[in-house]
Parts: C-alpha cells; structure tokens; sequence
C-alpha cells in the first residue's frame, strides 16, 4: 500500500493527539489566556477533521497516485505549522516556565514527525518543515544585532537538534524497512515450512497407501496359506514371512505415528479401562517369545495401584507393548518383569530386563529418532530406532513421560509416568466371539489390483463366501444395480470411478429408486486416522485396512450380517496404531 499507510497511521493516532490537545490547550491558558488557547483549539479540531476526511478519501482510491501524496504533504505542512503555533507562543511569552513548556512541545511536534517519516519521507519531510518554519520565525522575531554570538548559539543548537530527529527518522526508517524484509523472509519461510509439510503429509500418505498395497500380497496370502495342510518345515517358513511382514507394519505404522506427531495431530480418545487386564494381556502378548528364549516374565501390582483408571488405552497399550518387546528381544538370560504402582496422583508402569544394559552417557539418546545405540545387537535383532522416541511423545501428549534407570551389565527399567485419574471399577472386556460368516453372505468387491483380488477371493473362498469381484467403481455401481447385495466392499483408488464416487452413485440410487441402505465397507491401504474418519464421513458404513487382518475383515462381515437382522449400526474398528 506504500505512502497510503498514512492513513492507518494517523486513525491510530488519533486517540493520542485529541487528549494531548486538549491537554496542552488547558495547560498554555497559564500563560497564554482562555481566548488565545480557545481559538487555537478550535481551529486545530477543524484540522484534525479535514485530516480524518482526507484521510478516508485517500482509502478510497485505488492507486497509490503521486499527486495525492503530494497533496496530503501539503495539508502536512499546513496542519504541522498551525499546531506548533501554540508553543511557539509559550516560547514568546518569554517567561521561563512558558519557555520550557514550548520547548518541551515543539521537541515532542519534531519527533513525532518521525514516525510518519517512516511510512512516507515527503509527508514526514513536510511535517518537519512546519516545525522549522517556526523555528525561523521565532529567530527572526527574537533576533537582536546586539546579542548576535547567543542568537547564532542558539541557532546551532536548535538546527543541531533538528539533525538528530532527521538522523533518528531516517534510522527509523531502515529499521522499519529491516523489519519488513525480515517479516517478509519469516511470512516465505513460514509458508514454504506449510507447503513442505504438506508435500510431506501427501508423500506419507501415498507412500503408505503404496506399501499396504503390495504388503496386502504378503500378509493375505500368508493368512490363507495357514490354513492349508502344510509340513513343518512349510509352516515355520511361513512364519518367517508373516513376523517378516508384521515388523515392517509395524515400522510403517511408527513413520506415520512420528508424522502425525510433528504435525500436532495426535488424538487421544480416553476411556476406562482395568489396569490388570491391560497389564495381563500385555504380558501374554510376549510370554511365548519370553519362554521361547528361557526367561522369566512377572507381573507384580501394587495393592494400592489396582482398579481402574480413564486414559487413552490404545496408546497406553502401544507403550507398554514396544517396551516389552524391547526388553524381551535384547535380553538374553534371566527375565523381564512388568510392575506398577500408583502414588500422587500418578500411575507408575515399569518394565525391566535383566538385559546388556546402557551407559550412563547413552541412556538419553536411547529416545531420540533413528539412534541405534547397539549398531551389532541392532543389525541382529532389527529395528528403526523410532520406538521410543514415539513412545516419549505419546506419553509427553497425555501430560506424563518416561525414564530409564540403567547400568551396562545389570539391566534396563523404564517408567512410564501418567497423571490418570481413578474412576469406578471399569467392567471386563467380553472377549469377542469367533467371527461367524453366514456362507450365503452376498459379497460384490471393487479391487483393481489383481493380486489384492486373488488374496480377497482365497480369504473369504476359506470362511465359505464366493465373492464377486470386480474391477473399478463404475463396474461396482453396474454390478450393484443388476443384483442384490448385503455388503459391497469397496477400493478407494480405482480407474475409471475410484472408491468415494461410486459410494456417492450407490447412495443416490438408493434414494432415487427407493431401494435399502447396502452396507459398504471401505477395503483400502488409506489407513491413517484422518483418511478412516474421512471415508466414514462420507457415508461409508465400516473401514478395513490394508494389509487385511482376516478375523477384522469376518468381524466386519460379520458386523454387517448382524445389522442386517438388527439395524445395528456398524461400528468402525480401533485402529490404535493409524
């Protein structure tokens, strides 16, 4: 906007300069009288009203054009020179109090020129020359041939005073100009900053949505191949291949965690949950592997810590799990035990090992992002170094942290510390039962990738459905209109008619031709949580990600049986590490 600034300027001033008139009117009336004060405060209000006119007549143009600045440095020099009228006449006066005061309020007229010198150098420039025009009238009407050497002083002194307020206007000015670039620098970084993470969001998100999709082939197919009659040898080879795929799930699952992490998406769903069967079950996650390798496993509750507590579970679980895995992998004898306890207000989860143990000088950057502190034992046992790192941030998010005490040779304890509070003794989870597909289920599947096809036809062919498959949206929607189904699973990256307009199609059919609410469950590698909430959002009745979990998909199957005879809503799965 340039010169035009002025007017923001001069509209803020505004509620400084009307009290500090008034002020100075009622204070020269000491010296001066009412009438001179009166008809000086009068003429300056009229100033300032054709000021503020001007001022909104300048907003109103679009241009910055010259000769409107020119003008409003005109109006500058008018307004400026009738202002300073009033200490010039305290100065006059002659009697010292009255001269100090005019002096002390054309010294404040000079420098407040300053400001506007900032914003536009011709209209600070005139402002000024209205105070200097005083100046030399003053020195005219005073001069005395006489006292010479003291007028020439005092002229030295006044024009010296004067460079300084030009040489602080034009420091103010290069500062102000400093201060905009560097806002403008800030403001490109800033927005560059967002853009970049935005790429980056996009990037993770294809990326996952890329590596489900072949991952997909994998995990399937492992999960049908474990119901086939196979040899030992073919069995313990497979589960190479499903741990294999498990582990890489998991390291996809904790780049998508640290992501949403540092875009300060993180959300915590709290809910009541028992502290002994979180911890129990936990345990038993890892008390095969423990066994497996000779080692203990104990889980010891303090009296006082047992109950129930309301907190983020999932996420809680997520800690306690990558901890134990943690302490089972790199332990090789004794054992590793799980304790809590709870006291002021906060409860203590400890997972210990009896493990190598870590350096004093270590143990801190045992929580920093992609640190592998055992390059040997890493290389045998894996892993990407986010674990805890993650683990830490989650438990930073619920207002808590975790601390290592550790001694190389003795052993590792990690604490989890959590503000949660106490609520009434949450009731058990039931387990599920046994998901139980009715084999005359009717199933039409939208999958473009034929491997994903195969993978989808062998799952469901093993829990007695003969699905229809087919290959894009538009062939769904077809497929939908010829015949009746009780679930349409459906893609959401496809040719032709990707995923959400076929959805989109169906629903609008459905109230076009009046027909029943299908069910149609989302089967897709867009398995963040913002992408789950977005597909349930635009009407899709449950979500199953890739790579598939077959019990989640026959839970789903299952789910949607179960309304159909119930008009129960499906609820969408947990997915405590999306």
């Amino acid at each position: 906007m340039g010169w035009r600034n002025i007017v923001a300027h001069r509209r803020r001033d505004l509620l400084s300069i009307i009290p500090m008139t008034l002020l100075a009117a009622g204070g020269s009336t000491v010296w001066l009288g009412t009438r001179t004060c009166l008809a000086w405060l009068v003429v300056v209000a009229i100033l300032i009203a054709v000021n503020q006119a001007l001022c909104r007549f300048i907003a109103l143009q679009k241009a910055d054009e010259p000769a409107l600045e020119l003008g409003m440095a005109a109006f500058t020099l008018g307004y400026t020179f009738v202002y300073a009228i009033l200490p010039a006449a305290l100065i006059l006066q002659g009697e010292r109090t009255a001269v100090l005061a005019g002096a002390a309020m054309m010294g404040a007229i000079a420098l407040s020129c300053t400001a506007e010198f900032v914003i536009s150098r011709r209209i600070g420039s005139a402002a000024l020359l209205g105070v200097l025009a005083h100046v030399a009238v003053l020195a005219w009407i005073t001069f005395e041939p006489e006292h010479l050497p003291r007028t020439a002083f005092a002229l030295i002194a006044v024009i010296s005073f004067f460079a300084y307020v030009l040489q602080y206007a034009l420091h103010r000015e290069r500062a102000a100009l400093r201060m905009a670039e560097a806002m403008a620098l800030a403001q490109t970084r800033e927005a560059e900053a967002a853009s970049a993470n935005a790429a980056k969001t996009a990037f993770l998100a294809t990326m996952s949505h890329e590596i489900r999709t072949p991952l997909n082939g994998i995990m399937g197919m492992a999960q049908v191949m474990e119901g086939d009659a196979l040899s030992p040898p073919q069995r313990e080879r497979l589960q190479v291949v499903r741990q294999s795929g498990a582990a890489l799930t998991v390291i996809l699952n904790d780049v998508l965690d640290l992501a949403r992490i540092e875009a300060g998406q993180l959300e915590l769903r709290p809910e009541p949950f028992d502290l002994r069967e979180l911890l129990t079950g936990c345990g038993q996650t890892f008390a095969a592997l423990a066994e497996g390798k000779g080692l203990t496993h104990d889980l010891a509750i303090n009296p006082a810590a047992e109950g129930a507590y309301l907190g983020d579970v999932g996420r809680l679980r997520q800690i306690l799990l990558n901890l134990l895995s943690n302490a089972v992998k790199f332990t090789e004898a004794g054992g590793v035990s799980i304790a809590a306890r709870y006291e002021h207000d906060r409860l203590e989860l400890t997972v210990a090992d009896t493990g190598p143990g870590v350096a004093p000088e270590e143990q801190e950057r045992l929580f920093a992002r992609f640190v592998l502190l055992d390059d040997i034992a890493t290389r045998r046992q894996g892993g990407a170094g986010l674990g805890l790192a993650i683990c830490r941030e989650l438990a930073r998010a619920m207002g808590g942290d975790i601390t290592v005490r550790s001694r190389p040779g003795e052993g590792s304890a990690f604490t989890v510390s959590l503000p949660l509070p106490r609520v009434e003794t949450a009731a058990p989870a039931a387990a599920p039962p046994p998901p139980s597909v009715a084999p005359a289920l009717r199933v039409l599947a939208a999958e473009d990738n034929p491997t994903n096809q195969l993978v989808l036809r062998l799952v469901l062919q093993q829990a007695g459905v003969e699905p229809t498959i087919v290959d894009d949206g538009a062939q769904a929607v077809e497929a939908w209109r010829r015949g009746d189904w009780d679930v349409v699973l459906m893609d959401i990256h496809m040719p032709v008619m990707d995923g959400l307009a076929a959805l989109k199609e169906i629903r609008r059919l459905e109230a076009e031709e009046q027909r029943p609410r299908t069910t149609v469950i989302a089967l897709t590698a867009n398995a963040m949580r913002h992408q789950v909430e977005a597909l349930l959002a635009a009407g899709m009745d449950g979500h199953v990600g890739k790579p598939i979990d077959v019990a989640e998909l026959l839970q789903a199957l299952e789910r949607a049986t179960r309304r159909e005879t119930s008009a129960e809503p499906i609820a969408a799965p947990r997915h405590e590490f999306q």
